[in-house]
């Protein structure tokens, strides 16, 4: 029988290539870039294609085989060319339902921590998340419930 290789892709998101991943003890950090060339400004909604600056941002993200993931984002800020826009430079945004604006953990990880907050509550909820490698405490899964609600 043939091997396959899993491509890294695989273990991110959809909308990003993999740019490294490095284990780092018992996390495993990867540095992912979006695999688009332009941005839609959130308050024109006109499109920019005018790279401004680039920063990084840090999110956590599903485990991989019993490691914490940290998912670094490099990041883009774009200049809005609209004349009636009052935003001149404006943060990236990425597909809808991946990474929302100022999250701390991707749409797929908020996702299981809600289910976990709905089915056991909080501090049970936490004890299960750290066995699987959530970090998550129990206020943040009742904070993530009540959000949602």
């Amino acid at each position: 029988m043939m091997q396959r290789a899993l491509p890294p892709s695989a273990l991110v998101p959809r909308g990003f290539d993999v740019e490294s991943a490095i284990c780092d003890g018992d996390t495993t950090v990867i540095t992912v870039r979006s695999t688009s060339d332009m941005s839609l400004c959130p308050g024109c909604g006109a499109g920019s294609r005018r790279i401004h600056s680039r920063y990084r941002r840090c999110l956590a993200d599903l485990p991989l085989a019993g490691r914490r993931v940290q998912l670094v984002v490099a990041a883009r800020r774009f200049r809005c060319d609209a004349v009636l826009c009052g935003r001149r430079v404006f943060t990236e945004r990425f597909v809808e339902g991946i990474l929302a604006p100022w999250a701390r953990r991707t749409a797929r990880l908020d996702y299981v921590v809600h289910q976990l907050g709905l089915a056991l509550g909080g501090r049970p909820a936490a004890n299960i998340a750290r066995r699987l490698m959530l970090p998550v405490s129990n206020d943040t899964l009742l904070r993530v419930v009540r959000r949602r609600g």
